[in-house]
């Protein structure tokens, strides 16, 4: 066949020889060509810059064309590596029972419901064709 088949570690040894094997290897450069200028991003955001004025400031300054939307997604997935608590919304508060609001809502669910059958537009007899009513519903 050709091919060398390569097995997992199946002894703590072994697991202990490949992690240290692991250590040895280079750090990934980064994906984005858009992550040395991340603090630049992060300012110009800060300072109330849009995302197209960013990618226009890019391509002029920079000459590095970066489309808004690419821009937007950068800023987005390194957002989500924030605290979780900046985006919560804060505790309701429950207003006082005596409120006159909450006292017309409960007004309003206690009021009864009154509904009203439609008058029938037709008039059906067993053994002859439907008819039009003339005075809405009536007969």
């Amino acid at each position: 066949m050709g091919y060398a088949m390569t097995l997992l570690p199946s002894t703590n040894s072994d697991c202990q020889l490949a992690l240290a094997e692991l250590g040895d290897l280079p750090p990934k450069p980064p994906r984005s060509k858009l992550e040395p200028h991340r603090e630049l991003i992060r300012e110009l955001r800060r300072k109330g810059r849009t995302y197209r004025e960013v990618a226009h400031l890019f391509e002029e300054r920079l000459g590095l064309y970066v489309a808004p939307s690419t821009l937007h997604s950068f800023v987005k997935v390194r957002a989500k590596h924030r605290k979780r608590t900046q985006f919560e919304l804060p505790p309701i508060q429950l207003a006082s029972a005596e409120s006159p609001v909450l006292d017309r809502v409960s007004a309003f669910k206690a009021k009864p419901v009154v509904r009203t059958a439609k008058p029938a537009r037709f008039v059906f007899r067993e053994n002859e064709p439907l008819t039009l009513t003339g005075n809405g519903g009536e007969q």
